[in-house]
Order: C-alpha cells, then structure tokens, then sequence
C-alpha cells in the first residue's frame, strides 16, 4: 500500500534524541502524485520569491544624498528628491525634517565629522507627512522635537488610511507651537510660523531671519517647477492664502522640501501660477466640460517648458476636478 502525501496529518513523533519527524499515514497512489504536486508548487513558488526579492534589491539604487551650504551657517541636506535644512550655531544645531531615519543616521554621522561637538538641539518638523517626518528618534538623544499642535492629531489620521507601518517612525512632538514660536540657539533664531492650511493643517514654515532664508514643504515649488502635490484638506483660496503669507515673510533664498533653491521671486511665479491652474479648472466645471476637456484645452500651454509638466499636468487638473467638485465640510 503507498504512502499518500496529499493527507498527511502532520502527527509527531518524537525520538530518542528529541527531534521531532512527521509520521505519513498511508493512501493511495493518486495521493502520492498529488501531494508531490503540491510540495514541487510549493518550492517552485518559494524560489521565484526569493529570486524576486533578490532582483528587487539588486534593481533598487541606494540613495543620492548631499550637504550643500546656503548661506553663512545655513546649510541644506538632501536625500534624492527630498530636501531639509539645518543651522549650524556656537552652542549646537537646529535641524529640519530627519526625512528617515536612514537619512537622519547618515547625516548624524556626517554632521559629528563636519561639526564636532556641535550636537543637534532641536528637529523642527515641517509638517507631518510620513516620507519628512520620520526617522526624528535617531536625534532624540540630544534634541527636542517640536511641531505644530496639530501634528499628532495630522500623524494619527494619516496612519489610519496609511500602509502598515508607514507612519512607525514618526516620533511625536516634545512641544509645539501654535501660529508663531521662535527657536533661540547660541544666539541664532529661527521662527516656526503657522502660514494657514494647504497641502497639511500642520505646517511649519521654517524662517531664518539672519540668513534671510525660508524652508517650507509641499506647498510650493520653485524654478517653475510644476508641482506634483495638488491634494490637501485645505480649499484651493486657503493654499492661496498661505503662499502670500509665506511672501510677506522678509527673506531672499527660497529653500523648498523638494526640487532647486530659489528666491522671493520663484515664490509670487509659482502662486500665480496655482492661481491660474485653478482658474482653468474652475471654469471649465462651470462650462460643464468634463475632466477629459480641461486636459485637452490648451489654457494651460504658457507652463509647458516648467519642471515634470508633460507627467504633472493631466494628473494635478483631475486631482484639482475631483477637489472642487466635491462638497466641503
């Protein structure tokens, strides 16, 4: 009689040494062909994982990451397409988004062989978003972390919609500020300013008034780059109130969480911009077009040699369709 694989029950036994073996139970031929076809897909599918796994690590470039001075002390630090900034003072750091915590324990390093004994004080966050926010635990052994007073409320929504995990090293604040907070290390400031809602309700925007400089994140971009972030809790008028407010701040270097350095100027091109995007959008649904006709209008045209336009266009007008259709709160 065949020993039959398809039925195996797995009962142990256990022999004089203790290591534990299944007993087969016995069954039929057909049993026998069947169970080697479960065990052969089973091994077949564990090694396409693993050679899958293997391929995607090989394929997944590390990181580009750099530090380039702004001006005087300020200086910005950058992972791939994600920037931040840090101030480098007598008595220690003040330091932006960690990004991850990859990042925060590279730059750790870097910062302990460029400015030694010059430690991180403060991480001041830009708001809560995952891929800026996280990582700030590996600065937490010297500094304080500080955030608007929404951000915890902001991290606990966004993980509750978020992959698993995706919000993990999001640390929470240790104070927070609510419309302005200026930021005082070895006699250098740095205020946290609250410009109204936008892309987040918990933004930041970081202004270091020595260096003439701002660091704000996801809200604007500079050198007509054309945004690839459109959605946001806040309505369109509100993101509009928020970049004058960011205007009306006195500095010169424009320093953003994404893209190339720029100034004041890169600042009113970019709202204006914001302002006719949504101007086309917005008359086209009062015309009654549909998505697929605000697309094709050649309204827009005027930004075509900007930064990502050819990929951003279509998508941010059918974000910005489906946004101002919908009903507000």
């Amino acid at each position: 009689m065949a020993w039959q694989l398809g039925d195996l029950t797995r009962k142990r036994t256990t022999d004089t040494v203790g290591l534990t073996r299944f007993r087969l139970q016995r069954g039929s031929a057909s049993g026998v062909r069947a169970g080697v076809a479960i065990v052969i897909a089973a091994v077949m599918a564990l090694v396409a994982t693993g050679v899958a796994a293997q391929q995607a690590a090989r394929q997944a470039p590390p990181p580009t990451r750099s530090i380039v001075k702004v001006t005087g002390d300020l200086y910005m630090a950058t992972e791939n397409t994600h920037n931040t900034v840090f101030l480098v003072t007598p008595q220690g750091i003040v330091l932006a988004d960690p990004i991850n915590a990859e990042f925060s324990t590279w730059l750790k390093g870097e910062l302990a062989t460029r400015f030694p004994n010059r430690l991180v004080r403060f991480v001041l966050h830009s708001h809560h978003d995952f891929d800026h926010a996280s990582g700030a635990e590996v600065w937490n052994d010297t500094a304080e972390i500080v955030a608007h007073d929404n951000f915890a409320a902001e991290v606990k929504k966004a993980a509750a919609v978020g992959r698993p995990g995706q919000y993990a090293d999001v640390r929470m604040p240790e104070s927070t500020f609510h419309d302005r907070r200026t930021i005082t290390l070895g006699g250098a400031n740095v205020e946290m300013i609250d410009p109204g809602p936008n892309h987040a309700l918990d933004t930041a925007v970081l202004y270091f008034p020595r260096e003439r400089a701002v660091f704000f994140v996801d809200f604007i971009t500079m050198k007509k780059r054309f945004s690839a972030v459109i959605a946001g809790p806040a309505p369109f008028p509100e993101w509009v109130k928020a970049m004058r407010a960011v205007e009306a701040i006195n500095f010169d270097i424009a320093i953003p969480g994404h893209g190339d350095i720029g100034t004041k100027a890169d600042v009113v091109t970019y709202r204006e911009y914001f302002q006719d995007f949504i101007k086309v959008v917005s008359d086209g649904i009062a015309a009654n077009q549909t998505v697929e006709q605000i697309q094709a209008s050649p309204a827009l045209d005027k930004y075509k040699d900007w930064q990502n336009f050819p990929q951003a266009k279509d998508k941010n007008i059918a974000e910005a369709y489906a946004l101002l259709r919908a009903p507000r709160p």
